[in-house]
């Protein structure tokens, strides 16, 4: 139907298993999965799907693999431990157990120059290692990096973070550049600071800050871009379009309204044209925000991004798959994937000349798993 300019579309079908397509044409899977807490999702660049979770119980992230776009998938097996740190992401005492004072799953970045798979694990600030895979997320190992304190001498954690890039334009190609947010608290008269989530009745969160990490050496060490403009924010996603820029999206936690945007035009070290969309509300609560999902299309004629987050104002159901096809100006259509529990999602874009190539993937932390293509979306046969 139409209503408001704004073209609405609805996935028809229950949890089932993925199918095999035999000829390209519109198509929508979702099948249930088991995600204990958070999860993430990338596409090697061989074209392997990895679906990534985190098992508290086990103190440990776990992957399981798909060489056939999605169709069949592997058994889950350890990517690595969770580590023991101070920090308590939920410090408003939500939470105990295992919640409690390990490292989160948190950004999961694809090297497109190496096809090294990179995941990383973070509390409330971040923490110095991540696991590395150089043969498509088949086997990982442990390795020290450094990260640098921003300008304000305060370090981001990629925690419930969007997927990091690969920069492919500019004096930068070749970059990685990762999504990111800084937890600020109070600082300790001896220059110390504290880093906080919901603690201390939320009255950090106008002062919290969303930004970027990036690298210039294969992941090794980790610089701060200058702090995103509007503050409050967190929980961003960025992708970058076919001319270099950068289009950057963030949560924010302290009021009512849409969702941040802005730009990089020097390959995420700063950001330009920071607003409120016009069209992409935060998420349920309405006060609280909700985190979204950004990835943009192969396609070097038009800057096609799609976002992903709950439909509904008055709670976090029903994720909607909206598009753009120029470069996040203007969301012209959208689409109920599923009705019904949604929450966080992350997505993520199968890779040309693979049997992934023109399905995105989502995955959302309520327990469910769906993959799509852009006939879907714009609601082709």
């Amino acid at each position: 139907m139409f209503k408001s300019g704004i073209l609405y579309f609805f996935c028809i079908g229950s949890l089932l298993t993925p199918q095999v397509h035999s000829e390209q044409k519109a198509i929508c899977d979702i099948w249930e999965e088991d995600i204990p807490v958070m999860a993430h999702l990338a596409v090697a660049m061989d074209g392997t799907v990895l679906l990534f979770r985190e098992q508290r119980e086990k103190k440990r992230i776990e992957v399981k693999r798909s060489k056939d776009g999605g169709v069949s998938w592997s058994e889950y097996k350890a990517v690595g431990n969770r580590i023991k740190i101070e920090d308590d992401m939920s410090d408003d005492g939500r939470y105990k157990g295992d919640h409690v004072g390990w490292t989160e799953l948190a950004n999961v970045t694809v090297d497109e120059n190496t096809g090294d798979v990179m995941v990383f694990g973070a509390g409330l600030k971040p923490v110095e290692f991540l696991y590395r895979s150089k043969d498509h997320g088949l086997t990982w190992a442990k390795e020290k990096i450094e990260i640098k304190p921003d300008k304000n001498g305060w370090y981001a954690t990629t925690y419930c973070c969007d997927p990091g890039i690969t920069i492919q334009h500019g004096k930068h190609k070749g970059r990685l550049l990762m999504p990111s947010q800084v937890f600020v608290g109070p600082v300790n008269s001896d220059g110390s600071r504290v880093y906080l989530n919901k603690g201390q009745n939320r009255k950090y969160f106008g002062k919290r800050y969303s930004n970027a990490l990036y690298s210039d050496d294969g992941g090794k060490t980790w610089l701060h871009s200058e702090p995103f403009p509007i503050f409050g924010t967190s929980e961003p996603s960025l992708c970058e379009l076919n001319n270099g820029t950068i289009y950057y999206n963030a949560r924010t936690h302290f009021r009512k309204g849409n969702k941040q945007v802005g730009h990089s035009l020097d390959s995420g070290e700063t950001w330009v044209k920071a607003k409120e969309d016009d069209e992409l509300f935060d998420g349920p609560p309405d006060e609280y925000g909700c985190k979204g999902a950004v990835v943009k299309m192969p396609n070097k004629e038009k800057d096609i991004i799609l976002f992903s987050a709950p439909g509904r104002r008055d709670k976090r159901d029903d994720i909607t798959i909206h598009l753009s096809m120029d470069g996040g100006e203007s969301w012209p259509t959208k689409r109920i994937l599923k009705v019904g529990p949604g929450n966080y999602t992350w997505m993520a874009v199968g890779r040309k000349g693979t049997p992934s190539q023109g399905m995105i993937y989502l995955v959302s932390n309520k327990d469910w798993m769906a993959r799509f293509n852009l006939d879907w979306v714009l609601g082709k046969k």
